[in-house]
């Protein structure tokens, strides 16, 4: 069987912030090679654990890393490094969510790097294979296929006026009304509606107890926003998509005040949480009509990482967290999960 090594994506945020002061890292007293100078100067880039792997390496020795930039860097950029460090191996090429690569370098490479402006982090790149893939994938043609929708961030003495509704029904005609998708529909009228649908995974999907996993969702998504101005802002770019997998079922809960929210670290519209981010947002392509289109959506580059509780349970989400004070009404045709467990 031939594996599919696939690279984690860590400290997205200290990336974000070009800074790596929060991952505990000291400045080792490597050993000094002679065309290797002044390697000790500050901000020191590599992690702790990479440290620990090439301290009393050779500078010739390879060591399987990721490397984040402050800015993307083009196939020029690319080849100018390569002439100013030596060449290296690239196995995958970040330039979305975060800017880097993953591959393969010297420790002469990697200290070279860590005197480079734009360099971020240097870290270990852990290993995820493809063995034994766990598929999820539903296309809504006979049932919701396990999928619950609900709502949350709303007041229960207002649920009436916020229309919510979460059904198995027709897509619109213009994208295809033989086929079925699950529906929701929900007006925001605190300026904060959170529309999801969720599934819950165990042992009998040959999940195993206690144990990570990296989930990446592809999914579509049937829109009629455009990016327009509305009343909190655009019903298109205003509401954001987030996906997330949680160990404990993710439910609204009333609170004191008689309004309902999340029991899980979702975020709050265009902010992220522990336990969701986002992908994108509603707006369509097409502006000139009302009419639906099918918006694909995917986290391939940005896996999301959680681990399964003594049940061997765990919980998909998807949803869309609104700062437009309006109806947003939205159909999901076909989502597909993929989980993978995580060899460290």
């Amino acid at each position: 069987m031939i594996n599919k090594k696939i690279p984690l994506i860590v400290a997205t945020t200290l990336v974000f912030c070009g800074s790596v002061s929060g991952l505990n890292m000291t400045k080792p007293a490597l050993a000094a090679d002679s065309n290797v100078q002044d390697v000790n100067i500050l901000p020191y880039k590599i992690s702790e654990e990479l440290t620990r792997k090439i301290e009393g390496a050779s500078p010739s020795d390879v060591f399987s890393v990721i490397v984040s930039f402050n800015k993307t860097l083009n196939k020029e950029d690319y080849a100018k490094l390569e002439k100013e460090i030596g060449e290296f191996s690239r196995r995958y090429t970040y330039d979305t969510v975060i800017s880097g690569f993953a591959g393969d370098l010297t420790k002469e490479q990697i200290l070279l790097l860590n005197k480079t402006s734009f360099v971020t982090l240097i870290d270990v790149d852990q290993i995820v294979t493809n063995y034994d893939d766990i598929i999820v994938e539903s296309t809504f043609s006979k049932d919701r296929s396990g999928w619950i929708g609900e709502f949350s961030d709303y007041p229960h003495k207002d649920k009436v006026r916020y229309k919510l509704q979460f059904s198995l029904k027709s897509l619109p005609k213009e994208i295809n009304n033989k086929r079925k998708g699950l529906y929701l529909s929900g007006y925001n009228g605190s300026d904060d509606l959170f529309m999801f649908v969720k599934k819950r995974l165990d042992t009998n999907d040959r999940l195993k107890p206690n144990t990570k996993y990296s989930v990446t969702f592809d999914f579509d998504i049937a829109t009629n926003a455009k990016d327009e101005i509305g009343v909190g802002g655009s019903p298109g770019k205003s509401v954001f998509v987030k996906i997330g997998a949680t160990n404990t079922e993710p439910i609204p809960v009333m609170d004191e005040t008689g309004f309902y929210l999340m029991n899980i670290d979702k975020g709050n519209q265009g902010v992220e949480g522990k336990d969701a981010f986002i992908i994108g947002d509603l707006q369509k392509t097409t502006i000139d009509s009302e009419k639906y289109e099918v918006k694909p959506f995917n986290n391939n580059q940005r896996p999301f990482m959680v681990e399964t509780n003594d049940n061997g349970e765990l919980w998909l989400l998807i949803g869309t967290d609104s700062a437009f004070e309006g109806v947003t009404s939205i159909y999901y045709p076909r989502i597909k999960v993929t989980l993978k467990e995580v060899k460290e």
